[in-house]
């Protein structure tokens, strides 16, 4: 399951990775300078969300273009002679 969901759906959770190093990125100058430290609640995350969808997306419309289509009738498993003969697009 998390491999599914980090090949497949990474690009989904790229502007969250990114949101989560640029929240981490203020809040350490801010710590520096001395300047009240930002909420998570106070960034962009209307465009998080945005890009998220965006890529999503994208992400499922280049899966469905990509994959193979077969147009051949389909034989399903079948016992012949006492073996397994699997199933297959001709």
């Amino acid at each position: 399951m998390i491999k599914l969901l980090l090949t497949r759906f990474w690009p989904v959770f790229l502007p969250v990775m990114l949101y989560i190093a640029w929240l981490l990125l203020h809040r350490h100058k801010a710590n520096k300078a001395g300047q009240p430290i930002p909420d998570w609640r106070d960034g962009p995350w209307l465009w998080v969300v945005a890009t998220s969808l965006v890529l999503g997306i994208l992400g499922f419309l280049s899966l469905g273009v990509m994959q193979e289509s077969h147009t051949g009738g389909y034989t399903p498993p079948h016992v012949e002679n006492g073996k397994i003969v699997p199933g297959s697009v001709e």
